[in-house]
């Protein structure tokens, strides 16, 4: 996933923003970065003002405490639960740009690039 990196300290940084929300260097840089974590909250979205978000059903979102020490909101792959161990991946789907998805549904060799899943 492409990721904003602090050049001086390492901190990954998301959101993106101008300066690193651990030592406020501005010295910033986009890396593609495998992002792992956990599932720690799940809900349903029943309604949206983009209704091709919802094709299919409700969509299914959670907050994932990653290894890097950011929290991100991100669609839930269809078997995904809290406390799963999950990749995030770059996704061009309906359910929005960052999809969690369940770290055995893709193969290990992947670990690098799971950026390319589109579940």
């Amino acid at each position: 996933m492409p990721l904003q990196t602090c050049l001086a300290c390492g901190a990954a940084q998301y959101p993106s923003r101008d300066v690193c929300r651990v030592c406020l260097s501005d010295a910033l840089e986009v890396r593609e970065t495998p992002l792992e974590g956990h599932v720690v909250a799940e809900a349903a979205l029943h309604r949206s003002l983009e209704p091709d978000r919802l094709h299919g059903g409700p969509l299914r979102i959670g907050v994932v405490a990653t290894d890097l020490g950011i929290r991100a909101l991100v669609a839930l792959a269809s078997n995904v639960r809290p406390g799963a161990a999950v990749w995030l991946t770059a996704s061009d789907g309906p359910a929005g740009p960052i999809l969690a998805v369940r770290k055995d549904a893709i193969d290990p060799a992947q670990a690098g690039g799971p950026g390319n899943f589109h579940g």
